[in-house]
């Protein structure tokens, strides 16, 4: 499941802007951070949550075609920067959307951010994932969503960690977008609260 946040579906990988963290709060613990069943958009079913702590060869990208090219530059210096990283995720289905959201150890999104640009960008037109207008609730915070087919994924760092947030419509339904922010502002939300 987590490498198909970073994977997308026809895109390498996805980003945000990077936040300050806050000074004096404690380290943010993924465990006791990512949503809690009761927590993720009303009607939400199947919860479960998985916990792992990404080893060099479980992030690995393939050899790219062109390993000189800027999304393979890219990509080695995110799949380097993953490692080491725990990753906590829930994930619940709510009508045919299933919803993810994850909290990662480390602050990541600048790299997701350079990698998604650069394979973005070296995607055929008509294959390339769309960059979404964010809320300014969301975008304050340097928020960074696109859409990529029938998913929707988001990525943020909040104190010193990553929050990422992954829509995919199910059975041909259209995406819930408005499942998708709800999940998107509470993952943030929940983070911030942590003491």
């Amino acid at each position: 499941m987590f490498r198909r946040h970073i994977l997308g579906s026809t895109v390498a990988v996805v980003a945000a802007a990077l936040l300050p963290a806050v000074a004096q709060a404690a380290p943010v613990n993924p465990s006791q951070a990512v949503l809690a069943a009761h927590e993720f958009p009303f009607g939400s079913t199947g919860y479960k949550v998985e916990r792992e702590v990404l080893k060099p060869d479980d992030v690995a990208p393939d050899a790219p075609a062109d390993a000189t090219s800027p999304c393979a530059v890219e990509l080695g210096r995110t799949f380097e920067k993953l490692a080491g990283v725990t990753v906590v995720e829930a994930e619940v289905t709510r009508a045919g959307t299933e919803l993810e959201a994850a909290v990662m150890s480390r602050r990541v999104t600048d790299y997701f951010t350079a990698t998604f640009r650069a394979c973005n960008a070296q995607m055929p037109p008509r294959e390339r994932a769309s960059v979404l207008p964010v809320p300014a609730d969301l975008a304050g915070r340097g928020a960074f969503v696109f859409r990529d087919g029938d998913e929707y994924i988001g990525w943020t760092d909040v104190r010193d960690v990553t929050v990422t947030v992954y829509a995919e419509a199910k059975d041909k339904l259209p995406v819930d977008a408005e499942a998708f922010w709800q999940t998107f502002r509470a993952q943030v939300a929940k983070v911030e609260r942590q003491p």
